[in-house]
């Protein structure tokens, strides 16, 4: 009887003892072999430091993903999981980590060993665990991989080395800028001052890349004569601009110098700019107009959008603002003669002009078609199918009283046959 009742006890008692031990180990919060959260225990979220709502470019990577530290009231050692999607839900994860030990002073930061693929936005998260318990997921933060646009300086071709130009509207050739990443389309600027800090700026100009290698603009406008002038040019597309070149200096040409004016003139003159004798003259004008006494000679001519041109000469209130007689009203008139390069030089008179009148009142340089062209008004086609453009070198000169259409004048005078190069934007000057 009392063996198997000790018995009994020994064996309750081994029983019990066993029991005991199993469940204080179970219960010991640092066990591994505890499940599922332990009651009491507490973690809070991850916050999302950086990358955050922001582009980080192809070549600065890998990045590294920088969290808040999350708090615990439990015993057990945090650590934490990133995950990375391309979907703000984390159905597609591209990247996922757990065990990433806890950092120091309250963040830690998580480097990537490879580079995320260009052309993306990308979603992560955190979040902490102690083997036993979870935190929520942090707040989702989001970043966009991308290939930046890189445009670098243009290399100025010419006019370059503190070269003498051909003309005060030079032409601006530079070689295209290298550029690299999603480019869209490449324009220049182009800026024209008259010392290297650029203070005072005389021309800016924009305008469309050449395909090639090289890229020129023919100055819209006329510079300053016998001038030493500074430029550089910067590239930029439809979101980036790129860096100004290095600055070059060229010169402008001196005005072209003309003779006092001398009278007579024959089959031409010295002070014709170009052999008016061998001219054909078109429009119905005088024939024999090359052999006219050249009685005064063209100083400026002056071009603008509205006004179209101005003609200046010596002396005001003289030649050519003589009385006309048989032409009522006093009036003071002449008319402005224009040669083209068309089957040699062809010469018509096409603007009729009196003393007062602030300009032609026509923008020859936008209204080529109208005044020259065939089809147009004015002296529609005198100049057969040629229509001048912006660059082209024209001639002009002027006669007295009105020399348009068959109706001659009494006085046989003209001024001298100058050149002009017409410039863009209907603006420009040029000096002789």
């Amino acid at each position: 009887m009392r063996r198997v009742l000790f018995a009994g006890l020994i064996v309750v008692a081994v029983g019990s003892t066993s029991g005991c031990v199993d469940a204080e180990k179970s219960s010991h919060p640092l066990a591994p072999t505890v499940a599922g959260p332990i009651p009491g225990v507490s973690i809070t979220a991850p916050s999302p430091m950086q990358p955050v709502n922001t582009k980080v470019a192809v070549d600065q990577q890998p990045l590294t993903l920088m969290i808040g530290n999350s708090a615990t009231n439990g015993v057990r050692p945090l650590s934490y999981e990133f995950d990375i999607a391309i979907d703000n839900k984390f159905a597609n994860t591209v990247f996922s980590q757990k065990g990433v030990a806890p950092g120091t002073s309250g963040q830690t930061g998580l480097r990537l060993s490879d580079a995320l693929a260009t052309g993306h936005t990308y979603y992560w998260r955190a979040q902490a665990q102690d083997g036993a318990n979870s935190s929520a997921y942090s707040a989702t933060a989001s970043f966009d991989v991308y290939t930046p646009i890189v445009i670098q300086a243009p290399v100025l071709v010419s006019p370059v080395g503190n070269n003498t130009t051909d003309s005060t509207s030079p032409r601006f050739t530079l070689a295209n800028a290298v550029r690299s990443g999603p480019v869209g389309a490449i324009g220049y600027t182009i800026e024209v001052a008259d010392s290297d800090t650029f203070a005072n700026k005389l021309a800016i100009w924009t305008f469309g890349e050449t395909p090639g290698s090289q890229t020129s603009l023919d100055a819209p406008g006329v510079l300053p004569a016998n001038k030493q002038l500074f430029w550089h040019a910067r590239a930029f597309d439809p979101t980036t601009t790129g860096p100004y070149s290095i600055t070059a200096v060229f010169k402008t040409p001196a005005p072209v110098t003309i003779a006092p004016p001398i009278a007579g003139g024959g089959a031409g003159s010295a002070l014709d700019q170009i052999n008016l004798a061998q001219a054909s003259i078109v429009g119905g004008g005088p024939a024999d107009v090359a052999s006219w006494a050249v009685t005064t000679n063209i100083q400026r001519i002056d071009f603008n959008p509205s006004s179209g041109l101005w003609l200046t000469f010596p002396a005001a209130n003289t030649w050519p603002d003589q009385l006309i007689p048989g032409w009522g009203g006093g009036t003071l008139q002449y008319t402005v003669w224009a040669c083209v390069p068309a089957n040699g030089w062809s010469c018509a008179g096409f603007i009729q002009m009196w003393k007062g009148r602030p300009g032609t009142g026509a923008p020859l340089p936008s209204n080529y078609t109208y005044w020259w062209g065939p089809g147009g008004g004015g002296t529609a086609g005198v100049f057969g199918s040629y229509v001048p453009q912006p660059g082209d070198t024209i001639a002009f000169f002027v006669t007295a009283g009105n020399e348009r259409g068959g109706t001659y004048s009494v006085i046989r005078e003209r001024s001298n046959v100058v050149l002009a190069t017409l410039p863009y934007g209907d603006s420009g000057s040029v000096s002789y």
